[in-house]
């Protein structure tokens, strides 16, 4: 399946194109219901009565029963006397993984909640959206950029990074980065990894396993690692209430003493029950990976002979881009950018044979030029 392009309820050109497909068969399903007698709750309007908005698609592609799962414990409730249902914790819930046959591929899905919960609606001073909003990240303080356009020249769209804002934030600088100038880098980019790909299939596929799983083995290690530390200190903390409890019975310390420290041990306990909850619920959600080794070759190769940046492009390839703040070296304006790819990360194509050179050089103003590297300065 096409990814999906979501954005809070805002479509793009782009995101209408890649829901047509499906708004269309649910339009025909929904006319047959309409002519059964089916009647629709609220205020009847110029509108098709077959007409689905955006907002709906956007709740039912966010249905994980979809992938082909099985989910029970959705909800609960409190008491039999009350009809009110409770939304229950993503960890308590009983997830059968693949069930029934999957309509919608489980990459996709991942890439669609991740999407949805990391871009912003467009503002009135900003009513377009660009297909990077989202994807960009800070490379000093890690906050997305915002984009902008210019007041004198709308012409010309821009990101810089919130955290700055103009003084008012503790980012070091602006991070300024044009639209077009980010357009080119990852064009080149992309011909850069499709012709290794296509050239050297073997080494892309060892280069994809290894950054892959040292990539996850890195990150399943740090999670596993702090939950390890949160089990000991529970511990602890257990073993420390007996001791004041003790304590408290021998005459040790006083019943308002006991009180107070008993306190401070249930709320730290709280926390990390908490935190345990949430690093447990991401370590079984590692077990089933966004890309594959197949199916992130099978993607690089659609975009052999890409002669633009689409939103499908970068959605289905990048997971974010770092953007660093531009530096004059030696008399010459470069801005260091690096690409962060599903499945593989920040990867570095070699400089073989065959393969494409960058050679990306703007105009930002009347004698002012920026060329663009991936490396990083020395010093």
């Amino acid at each position: 399946m096409r990814f999906v392009s979501v954005s809070d309820g805002v479509d793009s050109a782009e995101g209408e194109d890649e829901l047509a497909p499906f708004r269309n068969i649910m339009n025909e399903w929904y006319a047959k219901d309409i002519s059964k007698g089916i009647n629709i709750a609220g205020r009847k309007g110029d509108r098709s009565p077959t007409h689905w908005n955006h907002s709906t698609i956007q709740k039912i592609i966010s249905l994980q029963e979809y992938c082909g799962d099985v989910i029970n414990f959705k909800t609960f409730s409190k008491s039999y006397k009350q009809k009110k249902r409770i939304e229950n914790d993503i960890e308590n819930r009983a997830i059968f993984w693949g069930v029934h046959e999957a309509i919608i591929d489980r990459a996709s899905w991942e890439k669609v909640q991740q999407m949805r919960g990391s871009r912003k609606k467009p503002t009135k001073k900003t009513p377009d959206r660009s297909i990077f909003s989202g994807l960009l990240k800070c490379a000093d303080c890690g906050k997305n950029p915002n984009f902008h356009f210019n007041q004198g020249n709308h012409d010309i769209k821009y990101f810089n990074c919130s955290n700055y804002n103009s003084g008012r934030g503790n980012c070091n600088a602006t991070h300024y980065i044009r639209a077009d100038f980010l357009e080119q880098v990852v064009l080149q980019e992309v011909h850069r990894l499709t012709e290794f790909a296509n050239r050297y299939e073997d080494d892309f596929v060892k280069a994809i396993i290894g950054h892959s799983m040292k990539a996850a083995e890195s990150e399943r290690g740090l999670k596993q690692k702090e939950l390890d530390g949160l089990m000991v200190r529970d511990k602890e903390l257990d073993t420390l209430f007996e001791r004041i409890y003790e304590d408290n019975v021998a005459g040790k310390i006083s019943d308002e003493r006991f009180a107070k420290m008993t306190r401070k041990y249930e709320e730290e306990q709280g926390e990390i029950a908490k935190r345990a909850k949430i690093l447990r619920a991401e370590l079984k959600k590692e077990t089933s990976r966004l890309y594959t080794t197949d199916t992130f070759l099978e993607i690089v190769r659609q975009y052999t002979d890409a002669k633009e940046v689409t939103q499908r492009m970068v959605t289905e390839l990048i997971d974010h881009i770092d953007v660093y703040h531009a530096e004059r070296v030696d008399g010459e304006i470069t801005q260091r950018v690096v690409p962060h790819y599903h499945c593989i990360g920040a990867f570095e194509v070699p400089d073989w044979k065959n393969i494409p050179e960058i050679d990306i050089l703007i105009e930002t103003r009347k004698g002012v030029a920026l060329s663009y590297t991936n490396e990083k300065k020395a010093g």
